[in-house]
């Protein structure tokens, strides 16, 4: 990833908790971050996707704006993470609708949905068309089965390649080993299925407030 103001704000934010290491149970951000003295591009661009922005560590910390070091991890880390979905996103020219997906899938989502009525207009027969069936398979009279299997099951497909490439892209870009032991894949698995780490430090998280909810 190309240095960017968003990983000099991850790294500075970083040093601080470091030396500080008052949140370090709170998730797995920090005993991750105790790891390392010195975080490279790409240390910081795990550690931010590690980071659920639960946002309990910036209502605790001591650092937090309005202190001279406006330490705001939460904000530094959702930052970096955008930046490196788009970094190792596949295939790569889409990684510019990041910014401005909102726009991008409303106007596909459109313009699909006029393609699709174009073209049951274009190659549908009109009485099937504007008739009324109400026979076994009158839904799929209009649009088939098997093209409304395949056209979801090549979307589907499509998704599972992009995510795998950009997780080996992004795999391969915080400069990781593979390495297979039993434990450690066990525990991650443990923690996904269990949501551990979006306790923010057992209690939920803080949503809009320093309150915490589940």
């Amino acid at each position: 990833m190309p240095a960017t103001e968003a990983l000099t704000d991850a790294r500075r934010a970083m040093s601080v908790c470091n030396a500080c290491r008052y949140c370090e149970g709170y998730c797995a951000v920090f005993p991750a971050m105790e790891r390392r003295r010195e975080f490279s591009d790409g240390d910081l661009t795990y550690l931010a996707n590690l980071c659920h922005n639960c946002r309990a560590c910036f209502y605790a910390c001591q650092y937090a704006p309005p202190h001279p070091f406006a330490v705001n991890v939460p904000r530094a880390f959702s930052e970096l993470r955008a930046e490196s979905y788009a970094a190792y996103a596949w295939p790569g020219p889409l990684a510019r609708l990041f910014q401005r997906n909102g726009w991008v899938v409303s106007l596909a989502t459109a313009l699909s949905i006029a393609l699709v009525l174009l073209l049951a207009v274009l190659l549908q027969d009109p009485d099937v068309l504007f008739g009324t069936h109400r026979e076994a398979g009158a839904f799929y009279l209009l649009i088939p089965a098997w093209l409304m299997i395949a056209v979801a099951g090549g979307t589907f497909g499509f998704s599972l390649v992009a995510l795998a490439i950009g997780a080996i892209k992004f795999w391969r870009g915080t400069g990781a080993r593979m390495v297979w032991r039993p434990r450690p894949l066990l525990e991650a698995m443990r923690d996904v299925l269990t949501l551990r780490n979006l306790g923010g430090g057992g209690e939920g998280c803080n949503d809009r407030s320093d309150r915490f909810t589940q």
